[in-house]
């Protein structure tokens, strides 16, 4: 709740604070991972595969807003500021006005190789991306973004629905037995420990937000105004279904006529 007024705080002042900067926002670039690419988990078939459209590519469509979409499944932000320092540099991405640069990064970076925490629970597991690299990595991904003329846009994460998640993760597969619920969560400790440490990354990119000066995209709230979130998520409690994305498709529209309302894009 804290973080929630701290952020509602912050966003009115950034939007006064930029109600002189009046041109056009030619195009977006968007990094992040397979939830901005549109990922949906099948699980008739068991496998993952593209929404269409996704949430993102909609709502540039309904904004008039062109969208390079460069998100990757499975991209933390080592990935992701490899990728970008890739980009700005054989792509130019450097145009005439202003781009925005939407960065969404956290879900993978959070995660835990849960076939090393159930072979040893006792261990002191880290996850792919420990939360102060994280924060290193995403404010050096800001600072490049804006040294090529662009604006960074920050978009928080949906909720995870961790009862939902373990049980994904301990199913067996074809190439694999499934792992011990137990020795999870005896590492884990409670069931929930899997949202609080998500959420403690999603705080992390509205701290950095909030210090750096960026715009948030907030796509997690609209997912938490919904009574039963969990109806918005896949079989695997993390990537968005069909309707999931709506919700993100409708969270990035309100942003975009928010900003377009108060002049900071035409």
């Amino acid at each position: 709740m804290v973080i929630e007024t701290a952020y509602n705080i912050y966003i009115n002042k950034i939007w006064e604070a930029s109600k002189t900067a009046m041109e056009r926002l030619r195009e977006i670039v968007l990094w992040g991972d397979s939830i901005m690419r549109g990922v949906v988990y099948d699980e008739a078939k068991q496998k993952y595969s593209l929404a269409s459209p996704n949430g993102a590519e909609a709502a540039s469509r309904v904004l008039g807003i062109p969208l390079r979409n460069r998100a990757r499944m499975g991209c933390t932000v080592d990935k992701g500021l490899t990728l970008i320092q890739k980009d700005l540099k054989t792509e130019k991405e450097e145009g005439e006005g202003i781009e925005a640069a939407l960065l969404e990064f956290g879900g993978n970076d959070c995660d835990f190789n849960w076939g090393q925490v159930a072979a040893d629970p006792e261990a002191r597991h880290q996850p792919r991306t420990p939360l102060d690299r994280f924060s290193v990595h995403l404010e050096e991904m800001i600072r490049l973004v804006r040294s090529h003329g662009m604006r960074p846009v920050l978009v928080t994460l949906p909720p995870v629905h961790a009862e939902r998640y373990l049980t994904f993760i301990c199913r067996p597969s074809r190439d694999r037995e499934g792992l011990n619920r137990d020795r999870i969560l005896s590492f884990l400790g409670d069931v929930q420990f899997i949202y609080r440490w998500h959420e403690r990354y999603n705080n992390s990119v509205v701290r950095m937000a909030t210090e750096a000066g960026c715009l948030v995209a907030d796509v997690r709230s609209a997912f938490l105004e919904e009574r039963h979130y969990e109806d918005r998520l896949c079989a695997d409690g993390i990537h968005p279904n069909e309707k999931g994305y709506t919700l993100i498709e409708q969270a990035l529209e309100d942003f975009g006529f928010q900003c377009r309302a108060r002049g900071i894009i035409a």
